[in-house]
């Protein structure tokens, strides 16, 4: 496991994208608080925006770093040269959770920063459903890293079963940027009770941790929102692994 980790780790670190991940992160995050008249207390307790790029950011880079793999045709050799394809799977999973925790830290601290520069209307102590604009915005971060976790595992899995990134970044951007709207549309449908445990109803976990109104959306309490994307992460991980072991078959 540690050797295969190593050589993920070396692999991903020398892959441009990740550099090109962090770079895009901060454009979109000046992007979305220039002009000034635009930062709010839902902006600043979503990172400037960071929160929703960085879901986006790990769909590219999860599918690029797999589907590198097959464009250079050097997955069948990996696993030629592993008797244990699961510690390959994993060591991918782990390098990219890693990056994606990177991202999210780097994300936090752009918005500590853009607080102090463009904020000037607002103080971290400032409430915001009954928590400060801080707490909020560690509450949005931690539901983030939730979701990521989430994402990941999908993109893993979409990408092992498609082989194109192209096909699955389309698919990421759509899940993220239409899912919740699709997932509410379809509960006004269907029973609640249980349309209400759809995975595109887990991406909003990235904002209902400090804000309990979005449960009358979601008609998902905090706790089943974390259980929920935990049993998607781990059913995604487990689909993953089997098609990761079936892939020359």
């Amino acid at each position: 496991m540690e050797n295969s980790l190593s050589r993920e780790t070396y692999k991903f670190t020398h892959q441009r994208t990740p550099l090109y991940g962090f770079l895009v992160m901060v454009c979109l995050m000046l992007y979305s608080s220039v002009p000034t008249y635009k930062v709010n207390p839902f902006l600043i307790t979503q990172g400037f925006g960071a929160i929703q790029w960085c879901a986006i950011i790990m769909v590219a880079v999860s599918a690029d770093f797999i589907s590198m793999e097959y464009r250079n045709n050097t997955m069948i050799t990996l696993l030629f040269r592993s008797n244990n394809p699961l510690t390959i799977y994993l060591a991918k999973l782990i390098t990219l959770v890693v990056y994606g925790i990177a991202l999210l830290v780097a994300g936090f601290v752009c918005s500590l920063v853009l607080m102090l520069f463009l904020g000037n209307n607002y103080s971290w102590s400032d409430s915001f459903h009954g928590n400060s604009l801080i707490t909020a915005l560690g509450y949005n971060f931690l539901g983030a890293f939730i979701y990521i976790m989430f994402t990941i595992s999908l993109s893993l899995l979409l990408v092992i079963l498609l082989k194109s990134n192209s096909i699955v970044i389309i698919i990421g951007l759509a899940v993220d940027f239409l899912g919740a709207n699709f997932s509410g549309l379809l509960m006004n449908i269907l029973p609640k009770q249980l349309w209400a445990w759809n995975p595109l109803n887990m991406i909003n976990i990235i904002v209902q941790l400090p804000n309990q109104s979005t449960i009358k959306i979601t008609h998902l309490s905090n706790f089943e929102l974390i259980l929920g994307n935990g049993c998607y992460t781990l059913l995604f991980i487990i689909l993953g692994l089997w098609a990761f072991k079936n892939y020359q078959k």
